[in-house]
């Protein structure tokens, strides 16, 4: 999945337990899994290492880290370490209200290409991956500058994909 994404190197880690969700990633190359994550079914699994890979793939956190100087008034090349950009936003809730828009965006795309990957290189299809992880009437979203909008949205925003997601099955290995 990772070379289909076109990362040459990912490395996968344990995470001690569910504070930060199933599943999160870090700059460069790393994807964290929670215990539980690593208890879902087959093709939600598939769904979630996906888009944590999207956010790998697309540079999410280099995106992040450009916005955030930005935005902060920082200079140029004031860090060459994401997460020190990333802890501007820390308390900070007009900053992070200001980058809202473009997380949001970030997790429609790691969401809806993640789950194209889990079908491709799984054979998963969306109702198997990604529409079963997600529960409409769980998840709030986490409030007006969170990333994740809450699961029905995230379902609604992947429901038109579900006939690409069948294509791409039927190249994936068997």
């Amino acid at each position: 999945m990772a070379l289909l994404a076109g990362l040459s190197e990912v490395h996968f880690k344990q995470a001690p337990d569910e504070n930060d969700g199933d599943a999160y990633s870090l700059a460069p190359n790393v994807v964290v899994l929670s215990p539980s994550a690593q208890n879902l079914p087959p093709c939600q699994l598939a769904f979630v290492i996906g888009h944590e890979l999207v956010h790998i793939a697309q540079r999410h956190f280099d995106e992040d880290a450009i916005a955030l100087s930005v935005y902060s008034g920082k200079p140029p090349y004031w860090t060459r370490d994401g997460d020190d950009a990333m802890q501007l936003a820390d308390g900070d809730f007009g900053l992070a209200l200001k980058l809202s828009p473009l997380w949001k965006q970030q997790e429609r795309e790691a969401d809806w290409l993640g789950s194209l990957l889990a079908a491709q290189v799984c054979g998963c299809s969306l109702e198997e991956g990604a529409l079963a992880y997600f529960r409409p009437g769980d998840g709030d979203g986490g409030g007006i500058a969170a990333a994740h909008p809450p699961d029905a949205e995230r379902i609604r925003q992947l429901l038109p994909f579900t006939e690409s997601a069948r294509r791409l099955m039927a190249l994936a290995p068997r």
